[in-house]
């Protein structure tokens, strides 16, 4: 490794060249060497060893680490988790990872120069492994090379096979989400003004408005909102209060929770899945939880609302109202695009995104069951359809 004061690995690095070097590279030149690495590339480790890359995972998001879900391989057993990007080693302390719980799921620190010898830690005390890509191999990448069993598969089939295999995929993720309320619902507890079925569906959909944010702090907040809690967690980046669009937003729960008080979060959904269309039963849908934007309040009705009363309709045996959940679900227009879904299209080398929000959550559904650990061998989206 590159070292101050060291010769561990390949030759050392004095420390006037380590000052000079480091004055002169930022962290974008650590993250072009990082995704110009093939799969395959051996990573060697600072405390001695390597691992296997075997997928670089994908670009973080606003605030974290700034790789989400590589797949690594040590030898043993392969490690899923995030990736932090630095010039030097000691990095991870100036940026104050070492005291962020966000940083928990961090499985690599690759910097450029190792410029101390004790490991870092994260938050919760356990240690990190280094890798210095000065002593990576970066191989060309082969645009001929086609890498992954889906990608061998999905250009030969249909746009209708595809098209049924991501719908299933969705179904599948609906009904997760369902069994999941089933769940949350039998030890949830009604608590005046709110129903049991309140109590739940406000807490999921407190949490809804934290997608793609800080969820925990917004299902945090519509506990104590609820008054199951007076705690809440620190918002992301250890300020004191939450980003003007979280904020935004919390204005809203609010104020929505406010008026559940009087009419019943769920009484005030349940009418507009008796809808005679489709199209109409979105715009109730949609207007009960104004003044939220219809994106936003999209977003909440596929993941929160629809696979909630689908869980009711199991709870009650009411056929009618899982059929109406079902079809509405199934209907859908496409939500917004998201980072999984822009890389699951990539992925499966989609000409374009669906169109339909089942279609689109049946990418979260591959990606989250076997695409994120890249578990290819049990993956249905390199099988022929049965």
């Amino acid at each position: 490794m590159k070292r101050v004061g060291g010769a561990h690995g390949s030759q050392a690095v004095t420390g006037s060249q380590t000052i000079a070097a480091s004055s002169n590279m930022s962290e974008d030149e650590v993250a072009r060497r990082w995704w110009a690495l093939q799969p395959g590339s051996l990573l060697p480790l600072s405390g001695g060893g390597s691992l296997l890359l075997l997928f670089p995972g994908r670009p973080g998001g606003r605030c974290g680490p700034d790789v989400r879900d590589a797949v690594l391989h040590d030898g043993t057993q392969e490690l899923v988790g995030d990736v932090e990007l630095h010039v030097r080693a000691s990095d991870w302390q100036a940026h104050g990872h070492q005291s962020d719980a966000r940083y928990n799921n961090v499985i690599l620190h690759v910097v450029l120069i190792c410029d101390q010898t004790l490991p870092p830690r994260h938050q919760d005390g356990s240690p990190l492994l280094v890798c210095s890509l000065y002593d990576a191999v970066i191989t060309p990448a082969d645009s001929s090379s086609v890498c992954w069993p889906c990608q061998r598969l999905w250009p030969q089939m249909a746009s209708e096979e595809r098209t049924h295999l991501l719908t299933l995929a969705g179904i599948l993720r609906f009904e997760e989400k369902a069994a999941h309320f089933v769940r949350a619902l039998r030890l949830a507890e009604a608590l005046a003004p709110f129903s049991t079925y309140d109590v739940c569906l406000i807490q999921a959909l407190a949490e809804g408005l934290g997608y793609g944010r800080d969820r925990r702090f917004f299902r945090a907040c519509g506990q104590r909102l609820l008054g199951l809690t007076n705690h809440l967690p620190e918002p992301e980046g250890h300020s004191l209060s939450p980003p003007p669009l979280d904020a935004a937003r919390l204005r809203t729960l609010s104020l929505l929770i406010a008026r559940w008080s009087v009419t019943g979060a769920w009484a005030t959904f349940r009418p507009a899945l008796s809808s005679k269309t489709t199209r109409r039963a979105i715009a109730e849908l949609r207007a009960a939880l104004a003044p939220l934007s219809s994106t936003r309040s999209d977003i909440l009705i596929c993941n929160v609302i629809l696979p909630f009363a689908y869980a009711i309709a199991l709870t009650e045996a009411n056929t009618a109202l899982a059929e109406q959940a079902r079809q509405i679900y199934l209907s859908y227009p496409a939500l917004p695009t998201n980072q999984i879904t822009r890389a699951m299209s990539r992925q499966l080398l989609l000409p374009s995104e669906p169109r339909q929000a089942c279609q689109q959550q049946g990418l979260h559904h591959i990606y989250q069951e076997t695409c994120r650990a890249k578990r290819c061998g049990i993956c249905m989206a390199g099988k022929k359809l049965l």
